[in-house]
């Protein structure tokens, strides 16, 4: 991932304060001046973290079903609901827009929710993929 970003010129970072981010800020950035954003932490699972989506299905079936149907808006047990998250992750919208060349290192669903917003898109749109592992992506705020 390192060689693949060499090609930007960023002129600071912002990331999670959960150590898998800045550990990865130090791999692949660790010459770009950086801010650790608490806004920008995972999404709260609550009961539900660390647990798959087929754990939840097998022994939630209810909870799993109403997720499905509404994922935007449905609260984790104990937790948070993407919709919380966008509204927590707003500020760093506003942040961004209008500024250069920012790397933000942070978590799948956060970042997912994150890039709908700078893409002005709904939430739940269908546009923007998950996040794999390792993989990042370029928008223009």
């Amino acid at each position: 991932m390192r060689a693949a970003l060499t090609q930007f010129q960023f002129e600071r970072c912002i990331v999670s304060p959960m150590r898998r981010a800045l550990q990865t800020r130090e791999l692949v950035a660790s010459d770009v001046p950086f801010t650790v954003e608490p806004l920008l932490r995972e999404v709260h699972f609550g009961d539900w973290e660390g647990q798959t989506l087929e754990w939840v299905e097998e022994h939630e079936p209810e909870l799993y079903e109403r997720r499905r149907r509404d994922p935007v808006s449905f609260r984790f047990p104990g937790g948070e609901s993407i919709e919380e998250a966008a509204t927590r992750i707003r500020p760093i919208v506003e942040s961004l827009a209008g500024a250069r060349a920012t790397l933000v290192i942070g978590h799948r669903v956060t970042l997912g929710a994150l890039e709908r917003l700078l893409r002005g898109l709904p939430l739940d749109s269908q546009l923007v993929k998950g996040l794999q592992p390792s993989e990042f992506r370029v928008v223009r705020a």
